[in-house]
């Protein structure tokens, strides 16, 4: 099974840091990498690899800020409010953590209002991010799966009370803040 798109470390690194040689569980170790790099976004409530995010929709909040879903901001390409385009004075953002802020006041109120097209993310995983990815797929590797998952019909459901202390300690600055 290929890594995907999403995945917070390689084969090699979590290999390295398993201790594996050669080609042992090549497949099953890619399949540990990709349910942590989830797991990891799930608790987080946030993806990080760099992307863009198209026309995403949020709801106007009466105050001067909106939280993107997505950070760190890399560019915003277009932000309206009703369908109407704003320019680029119109609005900025803190970048490090997507706060959208109104240079005009504040975002008028409404349901699903306000539409941002923009790149967050990360171009390279942050050292402790990845150390998160390659330390849970070692739990993982070593533990048996039901200890961090509840059977719920044909699938697992994952229990973020799960995660290793360890893995909340690193991911503890990465944690989107509701």
């Amino acid at each position: 099974m290929p890594l995907k798109s999403n995945a917070l470390t390689s084969l090699a690194a979590a290999k390295a840091y398993l201790k594996a040689q050669g080609d042992i569980d090549n497949t099953t170790i890619e399949e540990l990498i990709n349910a942590s790099s989830s797991a990891i976004e799930n608790y987080c409530k946030r993806k990080f690899k760099e992307q863009a995010y198209l026309e995403e929709e949020y709801d106007g909040t009466g105050k001067n800020h909106i939280l993107l879903d997505q950070y760190p901001v890399k560019s915003i390409e277009s932000v309206s409010i009703d369908g109407t385009l704003l320019s680029t004075g119109q609005y900025k953002v803190k970048k490090r953590n997507g706060v959208l802020l109104n240079n005009g006041g504040i975002w008028p109120r409404g349901e699903i209002n306000v539409t941002v097209s923009y790149t967050a993310g990360y171009v390279e995983i942050p050292a402790d991010l990845e150390l998160a990815c390659k330390h849970l797929v070692k739990s993982y590797f070593s533990t048996d799966i039901a200890n961090f998952s509840t059977t719920f019909q044909e699938g697992f459901v994952f229990r973020p009370e799960a995660l290793p202390a360890q893995v909340k300690v690193l991911l503890a600055p990465y944690k989107k803040v509701m």
